[in-house]
């Protein structure tokens, strides 16, 4: 059947959205990163620096503004809401830290960084 891989994606998708998810590793992987894995107020800056990891487009890069970042600590969950641009963004909203509640953007492949949470629905 030729539509089986895009409903494998779909899917995916649907039963990524709404879990919770864990930082386990204290810093993005690139090696311009600082401490902390780094979530984009606008999805445009996250799709921006997907970007320009992917396609090496650093000349026409767009230089996110630091007061629109922000940086969480080991340990600290997100929820992912849905994606964007064809799953290379995901909007996630901060479950706890100073931000908690606020709705921010993680660019996929971090997602790397972190661990989904187990439901435990089975516990009384």
């Amino acid at each position: 059947m030729v539509d089986a891989p895009a409903e494998a994606i779909a899917e995916k998708e649907l039963s990524i959205t709404g879990t919770v998810w864990q930082l386990d590793i204290n810093s993005s992987s690139s090696k311009f990163s600082g401490h902390g894995q780094v979530l984009y107020f606008f999805s445009s800056d996250a799709y921006q620096t997907y970007n320009a990891r992917k396609f090496s487009h650093w000349d026409t890069f767009s230089a996110v503004d630091s007061r629109n970042l922000v940086r969480l600590k080991k340990h600290q969950k997100i929820k992912l809401q849905n994606s964007k641009f064809n799953d290379a963004i995901y909007e996630v909203t901060l479950l706890d830290g100073f931000y908690a509640g606020k709705t921010y953007f993680l660019i996929a492949d971090e997602l790397k960084n972190f661990t989904q949470e187990k439901n435990n629905e089975e516990a009384v």
